[in-house]
């Protein structure tokens, strides 16, 4: 099939090209054209010859021949359609090439370069392109009526997010899109169809004046030059593209700290110009992402919302284009820096339980450096966060584990209260053990006023026994309880055995003497402290499975609540 030109008479409405009239030509070997009139003045004869599966070959084939044929009238008329709607500028470009229908019956280009050369010559280069349009150009004009500003954002890296300043700082692309018919410069044949231009151009167009208007601060990168790109269409569509560093707000609400979500905004609006001059609405790209995953060290970005808003200012109402950057709070740190050590710090104030009543010390020591390693924990946790007034889930979670560590010490000193040492009633302890002088004269029956035995006197048969006798005739009424080892009975007749020469028989004696003025409430003080020993064990055994059990209801209300919240 032969090629149509740009300049054929089917493109412009003519004639039909050579493939139309081969397809009206009578086949070959025929007298018949393809609609089975006869060639010329001849009556139509049938050869007689002719099988029934000749002539239905025949007629496939001039159906083919008809259907190529309204193919290629079609394909003339959609040619024509196209010229008439397309602005100059393409029909110029078509101009410059040949073209061809392809095997799927489809035009394609047959470049022609003397023909593409000569065009090139005559076109307007950049320069000619600017000095003409920016000549009666106006900046402070707005373009026509209401301006459609379409904008666009990619996101090229979050870099942090302050709990402390509840804020965070992204570096964007931003793109702006609206049409300037001022700037058109289709009719001056221009080489190219859109000029790109730097920032040096952009201060003397019509800009929306658009700004972040609750940014903390927004920077345009200028290494090594402005990040600014300005690119001008030839039918006056203008394209801006910035580099930006910008630090926004953030809302945090740390309740559910450390299994909270934070969210992030900026909003971008035109600072100049209300609705009624300028209209301002989302691409259909909207927010992207330069990179499929990005993730902080200690957030996690879910999702990235935008929205456009209405707001009413006392100068009329303004469009607000917003991005919302939803975060997710990665929990991985505190558990390992705040839940572990605790659960360790709670089982060691455990261990006290199980040294018994006797190792009183150690079990002090053991729960106060335990209260100490948890309030260090608690400080060191809390000094990266804001001072927020309300109870976070962290600060719920530390001083409920300091409440278990400060019970065992309460425990600790019930049992030390039920287990210490206890003077028997009626007895006190001398200032001093200190033998006295024998008397000149043995004293009379006297009754003590402590006690309901009365002493019996006996006269001492050698100077020991008179020693151990003037001991026993003391203030006090007793032999003291500091004497020997501990005051007993055998260790004072031992004691009394090493130190004298008397007989044990009469040291005997005067120890059973002696031990008829102890008084009678000295057998329940005994009886009373073996009870409260035994009670102070029970204290014990019963912390033991108490207090981890109260734990882990602690544990499952905690952590139920705030994971289902969050």
């Amino acid at each position: 099939m032969s090629g149509v030109t740009g300049d054929d008479k089917c493109g412009g409405g003519g004639t039909i090209s050579i493939a139309a009239s081969w397809a009206l030509s009578p086949p070959r070997g025929g007298t018949t054209s393809v609609f089975g009139w006869p060639s010329g003045n001849r009556p139509t004869t049938v050869n007689p010859s002719r099988t029934e599966q000749g002539v239905e070959a025949d007629a496939s084939m001039h159906y083919l021949q008809f259907l190529s044929l309204a193919v290629l009238l079609l394909m003339c008329q959609a040619r024509k359609s196209v010229y008439r709607r397309n602005s100059p500028s393409l029909r110029r470009l078509t101009r410059n090439y040949d073209w061809e229908v392809d095997e799927h019956g489809a035009l394609r280009p047959i470049i022609n370069p003397a023909k593409v050369e000569r065009a090139t010559k005559n076109c307007a280069n950049d320069s000619f392109i600017l000095g003409t349009i920016m000549s009666n150009y106006n900046r402070h004009k707005i373009p026509g009526g209401q301006v459609e500003v379409e904008v666009e954002v990619w996101v090229q890296e979050i870099t942090t997010i302050s709990d402390i300043t509840s804020d965070f700082q992204l570096d964007i692309y931003i793109y702006e899109t609206w049409h300037d018919p001022a700037l058109n410069y289709a009719f001056l044949n221009p080489c190219k169809y859109n000029l790109s231009l730097n920032s040096v151009l952009l201060e003397k167009l019509w800009t929306p004046n658009s700004c972040f208007i609750n940014s903390k601060t927004a920077d345009i990168h200028k290494s090594p030059f402005p990040n600014i790109f300005l690119m001008i269409y030839a039918n006056g569509t203008v394209w801006t593209n910035y580099r930006l560093k910008l630090q926004g707000p953030c809302i945090m609400d740390l309740t559910k700290f450390p299994f909270d979500n934070v969210t992030c905004s900026l909003t971008f609006e035109s600072f100049n110009y209300n609705t009624d001059e300028v209209k301002m609405d989302w691409s259909e790209n909207g927010v992207q992402k330069m990179r499929d995953k990005m993730e902080l060290a200690d957030y996690e970005l879910v999702d990235i919302h935008k929205i456009r808003t209405t707001e009413e200012y006392p100068a009329g109402y303004w469009h607000e284009l917003t991005m919302s950057f939803e975060f997710k709070r990665r929990a991985g740190w505190y558990i390992l820096q705040a839940y572990l050590p605790t659960y360790l710090t709670i089982c060691i104030s455990w261990i006290s339980f199980a040294l018994g009543s006797k190792a009183i010390p150690a079990r002090t020591m053991l729960g106060v450096n335990s209260l100490l390693a948890m309030t260090f924990q608690f400080g060191n946790i809390i000094r990266n966060l804001p001072r927020v007034s309300y109870v976070k889930a962290i600060d719920v979670w530390m001083l409920s584990c300091m409440t278990f560590v400060f019970c065992s010490l309460l425990e600790l000193a019930w049992v030390g209260y039920l287990s210490r040492e206890e003077e028997p009633t009626g007895l006190r302890s001398p200032p001093c053990a200190q033998v006295a002088p024998k008397p000149a004269h043995p004293p009379p029956v006297q009754q003590s006023a402590n006690s309901t035995v009365i002493r019996r006197q006996k006269q001492p048969k050698n100077e020991e026994e008179s020693a151990l006798l003037s001991l026993r005739d003391n203030d006090y009424g007793y032999i003291p309880p500091g004497f020997g080892l501990n005051g007993n009975l055998a260790s004072a007749m031992k004691s009394f055995s090493s130190s004298c020469s008397c007989e044990p028989t009469n040291v005997v004696n005067m120890m059973l003497d002696e031990a008829e003025t102890i008084p009678a409430s000295t057998s329940s003080s005994l009886s009373r402290k073996q009870r409260r020993e035994i009670l102070a064990h029970k204290i014990d055994s019963v912390s033991v499975f108490m207090f981890p059990f109260l734990f882990v209801l602690f544990n499952i209300a905690y952590w139920q609540h705030y994971l289902r919240v969050n």
